[in-house]
């Protein structure tokens, strides 16, 4: 087996993280990130 070089690891990395994001902007064409104050998980009180 042939020894990875660290800058081809960086590379692989990036591009999985792209094809990472295209993929979830392809499936939640809107927004999914919500502010602070209308955020599902904050409760008032």
């Amino acid at each position: 087996m042939r020894e990875r070089d660290a800058a081809l690891d960086k590379a692989i990395r990036e591009v999985a993280a792209i094809l990472g994001d295209a993929l979830v902007r392809l499936l939640f064409p809107t927004p999914v990130d919500f502010p602070e104050t209308e955020s599902p998980h904050v409760t008032a009180g």
